[in-house]
């Protein structure tokens, strides 16, 4: 039987964590005052939190959430399944946006975000976020997000786009 997209997140995780051995001391930097990151910025706080509502809050309805393998596979997550997997998760969880990208025009955004995951204050991972969001009744959403864990040394990636 093939791994839960959700477990796979996990394991992701939890691997990433055991090659790491680099402490937590990158800072995030100030939030932009943009409402259009206002949810990634609510969603990496809520999974900091382990709330579960907050986290899916941030979502459309029918929001996509995928990850790239270093295989180049896609792989497809639920969202209720992702931010359930998160709430019941007793680590510490911090991401860390080290640059931000923005593209709008009227409802319609693309945020591109290179990324050091923290687990438990030691690096875990790193890579890039591709997120698409929508205005909705004023207020924006994630609609669609995917993810690409750089397979190199995090420690020179942070290093790179932190800033």
């Amino acid at each position: 039987m093939m791994y839960s997209t959700t477990k796979m997140l996990i394991v992701t995780f939890l691997i990433g964590a055991s090659f790491s051995g680099y402490a937590h001391d990158l800072q995030q930097p100030a939030k932009p005052n943009n409402q259009v990151t206002a949810p990634i910025y609510q969603l990496f706080d809520a999974m900091g939190a382990h709330d579960q509502d907050k986290i899916l809050a941030q979502f459309t309805d029918n929001a996509l959430l995928q990850r790239i393998t270093a295989k180049g596979k896609i792989i497809d997550s639920d969202v209720n399944k992702f931010a359930l997997s998160i709430s019941k998760n007793t680590a510490k969880l911090d991401e860390h946006l080290l640059e931000i990208t923005i593209h709008q025009q009227n409802e319609l955004a693309s945020v591109w975000t290179p990324f050091a995951f923290y687990l438990n204050d030691k690096l875990s991972h790193c890579g890039s976020n591709s997120f698409q969001l929508v205005q909705i009744n004023g207020e924006w959403k994630i609609h669609y997000l995917i993810d690409v864990t750089y397979q190199g040394d995090c420690q020179a990636f942070v290093e790179k786009y932190k800033s």
